[in-house]
């Protein structure tokens, strides 16, 4: 019989009372987050050139901002629904510059595929899907190695990792449910087990005044002690004390449709070609996985059909050299493939012509333009 040694027993006593201590202190934290999702913050009231500050804001509570107005708010005639990749796509690629009650943007940080169904069918609940059409983003497998396009990022809210299970998506089997059970704890770990929830947890609170801003009235130059802070400092101590008219705090802010502030030239991320190596030994999909992609667009399909929305897929290009034929993009060839009734915009090839792009896998609002016109040639919008 296996016996412990006292010296043993009170070092496994002192492990376990120290992981449920720094445990708990983890939980409290996250605890301490404002949600940024209710209250809603209405999108529809800020005045055009206004922008939403998200700087300090975890992933998680910057998606937040926008499922609390797509769950409280009607969308407009036409909506995006993605993850990152389409950040720069707003209201001004059909000639309606922060119309967004025409268009917005609801790309929330790595959503992929059986997210955004998810996504879609908490909003469809709430009958609030767009009244014209449905634009859904896959990240191009060439962006991150075929990444975000059938896993999951763990940034959802829990609650909505449910909604699967309204169109069948999950069942009451036993397997299903186990695997759901599983995804929602390593949802709810990935959020609280992150030094960003630690750290921001320390200094936030639930003010959406003091993260609205319009950059045309902020005239005055950050103070001299600021400016001679390191940049990590300049932005913590810029975004906990109140100084909003620092630019460096305006990455990632959102416009009144939902896409990103694109930022001045000297702030720009450098473009660089094959951003991603395309490793073996990262790749995310593996061969077989066309057709649950398949099944996902063909789900998400069914949710605008149930609905009278038409539903156009969208594939981004990636600034790259001619690396068509790498096996996470033939994984996507052949998914495309197996669902010839789907509507699909695939613009991968569009990927050496700079001016499409603000980074090596994020696409320009020069591009969104070119989209905006294909939609138009297709009688999908005027």
């Amino acid at each position: 019989m296996l016996t412990i040694e006292p010296y043993q027993r009170r070092w496994l006593l002192a492990f376990g009372a120290t992981l449920a201590l720094l445990l708990s202190g983890a939980v409290v934290l996250s605890l301490r987050l404002p949600s940024f999702r209710e209250p809603a913050f209405n999108f529809y009231a800020m005045q055009p050139g206004q922008i939403f500050n998200v700087y300090g804001l975890t992933r998680r509570q910057e998606g937040s901002v926008k499922l609390g107005f797509a769950e409280a708010y009607p969308a407009p005639e036409i909506a995006a629904y993605g993850n990152h990749i389409i950040a720069f796509f707003g209201a001004d690629a059909f000639g309606r510059p922060e119309d967004a009650e025409y268009f917005f943007n609801y790309y929330y940080a790595n959503l992929s595929l059986p997210e955004i169904r998810r996504y879609l069918l908490r909003v469809a609940q709430r009958n609030h899907l767009p009244k014209r059409l449905i634009l859904v983003q896959i990240t191009p497998p060439n962006a991150d190695n075929g990444g975000f396009i059938i896993d999951r990022g763990n940034e959802l809210p829990p609650d909505l990792l449910l909604s699967g299970r309204e169109d069948g998506g999950d069942s009451g089997r036993l397997l299903p449910m186990v695997a759901l059970s599983w995804e929602l704890v390593s949802n709810w770990l990935h959020e609280i087990l992150n030094y960003n929830t630690v750290i921001m947890s320390l200094f936030q609170h639930g003010d959406y005044e003091d993260r609205t801003l319009s950059p045309a009235n902020c005239h005055d130059n950050p103070p001299t002690w600021l400016r001679r802070l390191p940049i990590g400092l300049q932005t913590r101590l810029g975004t906990y004390g109140g100084l909003r008219c620092v630019p460096q705090l305006w990455s990632g802010a959102l416009r009144r449709d939902g896409s990103q502030l694109v930022l001045g030239p000297e702030k720009r991320t450098p473009l660089v070609q094959n951003e991603s190596a395309l490793k073996e030994a990262d790749r995310a999909l593996q061969t077989g996985d066309e057709q649950k992609i398949a099944q996902e667009m063909q789900a998400i399909d069914g949710i605008g059909r149930r609905h009278g929305v038409k539903v156009v897929f969208i594939v981004p290009p990636v600034y790259e050299t001619d690396r068509r034929d790498s096996v996470v993009n033939r994984i996507l060839d052949r998914a495309l493939a197996l669902a010839p009734d789907i509507a699909v915009v695939d613009h991968r090839a569009m990927h050496s012509d700079p001016s499409l792009f603000e980074g090596g896998i994020h696409a320009s609002p020069q591009y969104y333009r070119v989209l905006a016109e294909e939609l138009r040639q297709r009688g999908l919008v005027n």
